[in-house]
């Protein structure tokens, strides 16, 4: 048995990842660091959690391949509550623009598409995502549009808070004064985020 994916699944993962990359939600989070400096490879890590969660689901025949008349791994609710899940854990953002569950059932049906040896849905999300790394996202908030162009600067055609919003944080403890050995108080500069 080899220790390489079968092709299907390596397949499916460019798909996932072209998918993804159409996302706005993600797009806009990555782009504006909500998950940190290494917000990048949290998208990697969501592609690869997807893929592993449908490659170690799928039904396999009795020589270990996946079986194309197998029963989905993950059906569409399932893969939108990871999805959701991990836009809450890793960027701190709360998806609410209904994007979560066609994202779903796109998935599914790449899955399903890689199975029945479709290799062009496959390509035409790449050359689609390609071109709209290229043009710059855009997306709808809640009166108007927000575009994001690919230098990752923003507009806004109404003055209304867009729907995908970073989740607020809970305030941080204050620190303890600080006393010194004559019994005086330290005045702490606060720190600037």
């Amino acid at each position: 048995m080899s220790d390489s994916p079968a092709p299907e699944i390596l397949l499916f993962a460019r798909g996932v990842i072209a998918l993804l990359d159409l996302w706005p939600a993600l797009t806009i989070a990555v782009r504006e660091g909500w998950g940190g400096h290494d917000s990048a490879e949290k998208k990697t890590f969501l592609a690869s959690e997807i893929v592993e969660l449908f490659d170690t689901r799928a039904d396999r025949l009795p020589d270990n391949t996946i079986d194309p008349k197998g029963d989905d791994p993950l059906d569409r609710d399932q893969v939108s509550d990871l999805l959701a899940q991990v836009m809450s854990d890793e960027f701190e953002a709360a998806v609410e623009d209904d994007s979560l569950d066609p994202l779903g059932a796109d998935i599914v049906r790449c899955w399903r598409d890689v199975l029945a040896g479709k290799v062009e849905v496959v390509e035409g999300l790449e050359n689609k995502a390609a071109e709209v790394g290229r043009m710059g996202v855009k997306a709808q908030s809640g009166g108007g549009e927000v575009e994001v162009d690919s230098e990752g600067e923003e507009w806004e055609s109404d003055d209304e808070a867009p729907e995908l919003v970073p989740v607020a944080h809970e305030p941080k403890e204050r620190q303890d004064p600080v006393v010194d050995d004559d019994g005086f108080t330290l005045v702490q500069k606060p720190r600037r985020r």
